[in-house]
């Protein structure tokens, strides 16, 4: 086993050769009985207890963690439900004209006779042609 093949499972799996491949072990071994790899061996023990080591938290130090995450919950802009804010008057405006538009595509399908006519082309006329209706009434 290489120097770097070591290093590279020691980094990997951590200090305890236990934990390494099962195929690894023996030459893993072998090679930690040299100066060098007791000393790879030691530092990734050395890591692997600061890995292991519980952090130690006092009460404190946790309550001002709460509140400074709830300070920022409550600063930051709060979005309504879903369902609120499909309720709120803008929102409705684009479902508003699409009943409108579907109320009014009815209308026409019932108004209009099937056969055409000069009162049939004159009803289509002044209700799809704009310059025929404004607001101050028919041109």
């Amino acid at each position: 086993m290489t120097p770097d093949r070591f290093r590279e499972l020691a980094e990997t799996w951590g200090g305890d050769i236990a934990r390494w491949p099962e195929a690894a072990r023996p030459a893993a071994r072998t090679f930690a009985r040299t100066d060098a790899g007791a000393a790879i061996l030691r530092q990734q023990q050395a890591f692997d207890a600061l890995l292991a080591a519980a952090p130690e938290v006092t009460p404190a130090r946790a309550g001002r963690a709460a509140l400074s995450v709830l300070q920022a919950i409550a600063a930051s802009e709060a979005r309504p439900p879903w369902y609120r804010r499909w309720l709120r008057p803008v929102s409705l405006l684009p479902a508003g004209s699409l009943a409108c538009s579907a109320l009014l595509g009815l209308w026409l399908a019932g108004a209009l006779p099937y056969r055409q006519d000069d009162q049939a082309v004159a009803v289509v006329a002044a209700v799809f042609d704009a310059s025929v209706i404004n607001l101050w009434g028919n041109q």
